[in-house]
C-alpha cells in the first residue's frame, strides 16, 4: 500500500518542479520512469531509492541523477522527509528540444503530457 507524500507543484522558466513531503517513515509513492534524465533534490530527511539497477540510501542533503527509462521509487527513512522533482520542460523528442521559457502553465501540461510517466 503506498502512502502517498504531500505534494506541490511549479513550473519557472520552462523547469518543472515538484515537492513531495513524506510525513512519516515508510511513506512512499509509485514507482515511475521518466523520458529524460532528471535530478532530485533530497533537501532533507533521507530516503531508500528502489530502482531497476538495486536500491541505495540517500541523505540529505543531497542531489540524486536518475538516468531516462530507469523506474525509481522512494521510501521515507526518517519523518519529514523533502525531496523535489527536477526536470526541463521539453517541446520535441531530443536533449536539445528544450520548451521556451516564455510556455505557459497550460502550455507546459500540454507539453508534459506527450511524454506520461512510465508507472
Amino acid at each position: 500500500m503506498f502512502k502517498n507524500p504531500l505534494t506541490g507543484m511549479m513550473i519557472v522558466d520552462n523547469v518543472f518542479v515538484r515537492i513531495h513531503h513524506f510525513v512519516r517513515i515508510g511513506d512512499t509513492h509509485q514507482g515511475h520512469a521518466h523520458t529524460f534524465d532528471h535530478i532530485t533534490l533530497l533537501s532533507s530527511g533521507a530516503v531508500k531509492m528502489v530502482h531497476d539497477n538495486g536500491e541505495e540510501d540517500y541523505k540529505a542533503p543531497f542531489l540524486i541523477v536518475t538516468p531516462k527509462g530507469i523506474k525509481h521509487q522512494f521510501t521515507a527513512l526518517e519523518e519529514n522527509t523533502v525531496f523535489c522533482c527536477i526536470h526541463a520542460i521539453r517541446d520535441g523528442d531530443s536533449i536539445d528540444d528544450v520548451a521556451s521559457p516564455d510556455i505557459t502553465e497550460e502550455q507546459a501540461f500540454e507539453l508534459m503530457a506527450k511524454y506520461p510517466l512510465t508507472i
